[in-house]
């Protein structure tokens, strides 16, 4: 390339633009960017914004205002503060629906009857408070979710009358030919025409490792083109894509809460038992109303109820970096649920797409005839059909750096065979007619079948895979062997789940019994049920159910999505693009790496665990000081100060779920086979 030369579609750049020197470039002063923040907090989240202004303004009329000013704007705080809790409280009780909150609505009641105007305000200033923590913490938890639709293509790059023109990412049409420049997202599924570079599919399917692209590769929309031009044939439009499927299921989980993000309200009946009676018992001890407000104040619920919602949440953040997109907070909870996993076979434990796996030459075929001259010839015809077969053929011949010949008089039955001629080694070679097909496609040419090899063919059909015969001027000289191949990380597979907690795994699969033993034994599974169709794949899982199993259902077709749907949490493998599996499915797995079902499945175990030690340790520290303040040891306006400082101790440790467990594991001895991954 001259130096006047520039890669294919790629523009020169425009030229910095200077510096500049306006006065809203220059940086701001530090009492300028305070006030900024604090107003944007302020917009944010205005009760608490309102509380702490109107604390402090309460403090300052304490220390230089005669009488009682400085009570009335706390008065004030819980008016604004205090009166839309009260609401909700009398709305869900209207609906028969009681929950812990109940608590701190009789906390803010007692402290404006009592007087105790500081402590009611510490309490609206509290939950207020809770909630905006929760709020910035769910919506911390939720920046890898966004961060995908924020990233959604919006823009492509194709030739009009030879000149590049910039459109809508939604305008592209099937079969137009985008250009994607380095550093750009790739706007549209599409296959790659022209051009070679890596690409980076980790927004979608969370390998680290960028993929080499050359001409015929699947290129898939949201990854990006790294270092060189690629022109791409759109096979999807925008909105059918598979980045933008992705992103529907983002605004899903987004838009779903879990069930069970009122977890506490198990416990709300007991615990609020617990509080009245320790009120109860302190007024009259001591005949003071005083001292039952500082048992209500303490019990204030904020801890039980910010602990599941903000580790459901920190859960799916972490599931999404890697790949696996849940549709709710409900699918997190399940998965730290279920005991049985069920498979699906092709395309879940095997990788779905026929491999040529063995070229066998037929006993009258001429010595001469070596395999590699076989897979040449066969290669050469095959590189001029789009059928899944020919793309195997083609695939192991430039695995094995074999050159393709050029063909002539190509012609085609689809679904059938293929016919051509193929030049020889050399230009004094003679050309050669070859037909690849199977038996009837041959029987229409004239061609006899050699009996060993149709015997032959006829076993590996019993093993479950493909035979394609090869034909060399009229003589059947060979057996191409295809099979859909087994993960690589499938033997790894079952251990890793047991070591999750897993207590039994299955095979459900529509082939027959051999291959579907095959695989089972290379999976390890515990039970393999072939012949299954989809209706018996949904008895099967509904079986377990009823006899009391929380099943996880994987799997990638159509005809699972039945099972998908039964099942306690159905997964789809969503690497080979999405389809109706993923619209029944709970959760999407958009990597091809299998080893991260059990990395969700301790992921939802490790959530709900971390759910459940901050609704305890809420629970445990407030009874502990309830029970100080029942004694007179806590009078209510410090009780809230102490209750606030639950709330940040539960906080923090919801937050913990969406952290690596690694550690944790080899505390334990458990230390899995597969990556961390989630």
């Amino acid at each position: 390339m001259t130096p006047h030369q520039r890669p294919m579609g790629v523009e020169p750049s425009a030229s910095a633009a200077p510096p500049d020197t306006s006065e809203q470039a220059r940086p701001r002063g530090f009492w300028s960017g305070f006030w900024s923040g604090f107003w944007g907090l302020a917009r944010r989240y205005p009760i608490p914004a309102i509380a702490l202004t109107l604390l402090l303004v309460s403090g300052l009329l304490w220390l230089t205002a005669p009488l009682d000013l400085w009570r009335w704007p706390l008065l004030a705080i819980i008016v604004v503060g205090g009166a839309p809790l009260l609401i909700e409280t009398a709305r869900h009780i209207a609906h028969r629906e009681f929950g812990v909150d109940a608590l701190a609505a009789l906390a803010i009641i007692g402290s404006v009857l009592l007087g105790e105007y500081l402590a009611g305000a510490i309490i609206v200033l509290m939950l207020s408070g809770g909630e905006a923590l929760e709020s910035f913490a769910l919506s911390r938890a939720r920046r890898s979710l966004s961060a995908l639709a924020e990233r959604a293509p919006r823009v492509a790059h194709l030739y009009v009358d030879g000149e590049l023109t910039t459109i809508s990412a939604d305008a592209v049409e099937i079969g137009a030919q985008v250009m994607v420049k380095p550093g750009e997202v790739i706007p549209v599924d599409g296959v790659v025409a022209e051009g070679s570079s890596s690409v980076s599919e980790a927004d979608l399917t969370g390998e680290p490792v960028p993929l080499r692209k050359e001409p015929g590769a699947l290129a898939l929309s949201g990854s990006v083109n790294l270092d060189s031009p690629l022109r791409i044939t759109a096979t999807k439009r925008s909105a059918e894509s598979q980045y933008a499927q992705i992103v529907r299921l983002v605004e899903e989980a987004q838009a779903s809460k879990a069930p069970i993000h009122r977890l506490a309200d198990r416990y709300a009946v007991w615990f609020t038992a617990i509080a009245l009676a320790l009120a109860a018992a302190a007024w009259i001890r001591t005949g003071s109303p005083v001292d039952a407000l500082a048992v209500l104040v303490v019990a204030t619920p904020c801890p039980l109820i910010l602990a599941t919602p903000i580790a459901i949440m920190s859960g799916i953040d972490r599931a999404a970096r890697h790949g696996l997109i849940t549709k709710s907070g409900a699918t997190i909870e399940g998965l730290g649920m279920v005991d049985v996993v069920v498979f699906d076979k092709t395309g879940t434990l095997t990788l779905g797409t026929p491999a040529l796996i063995e070229t066998l030459p037929a006993a009258t075929a001429p010595a001469a005839l070596a395999q590699e001259t076989l897979l040449t010839l066969a290669a050469s015809l095959e590189q001029y059909s789009p059928h899944v077969l020919a793309r195997a053929v083609v695939d192991a011949a430039h695995s094995r750096g074999i050159a393709l010949r050029d063909v002539t008089d190509v012609r085609e039955v689809p679904g059938n065979g293929i016919q051509g001629s193929v030049a020889g080694a050399t230009a004094c070679d003679p050309r050669t007619t070859v037909a690849i097909g199977n038996r009837r496609y041959l029987g229409s040419l004239g061609i006899a079948l050699p009996t060993a090899l149709a015997e032959e063919r006829a076993a590996r059909t019993e093993r479950g895979q493909i035979g394609s015969f090869l034909a060399l001027d009229g003589e059947v000289v060979g057996l191409l062997v295809f099979a859909d191949v087994p993960r690589p990380e499938l033997s790894r597979l079952a251990p890793d789940l047991r070591a999750a907690g897993i207590k039994q795994t299955a095979l459900l699969t529509g082939d027959g019994e051999t291959v579907a033993q095959q695989v089972g034994r290379l999976a390890q599974v515990d039970r393999v049920v072939a012949h299954c169709l989809p209706e018996r794949k949904v008895e099967v899982v509904r079986e377990l159910q009823a006899k009391g199993h929380r099943v996880l259902m994987v799997g990638d077709g159509v005809n699972d999505a039945p099972a998908l749907a039964a099942a306690t949490v159905g997964v789809a493998i969503g690497s080979q693009g999405l389809t109706a599996a993923s619209s029944a499915a709970d959760a999407v797995l958009l990597s091809p790496d299998i080893l991260r079902i059990p990395a969700a499945v301790r992921l939802g175990r490790r959530v709900m665990r971390v759910a459940r030690q901050g609704i305890f340790v809420g629970i445990g520290l407030s009874i502990i000081a309830m029970v100080l303040a029942a004694m007179g040891y806590i009078p209510p306006a410090e009780g809230a100060l102490l209750q606030e400082g639950i709330d940040a101790i539960v906080i923090v440790n919801a937050l913990r779920a969406g952290k690596a467990e690694r550690a944790e594991r080899a505390e334990q001895g458990s230390e899995p086979h597969g990556d961390d991954n989630c």
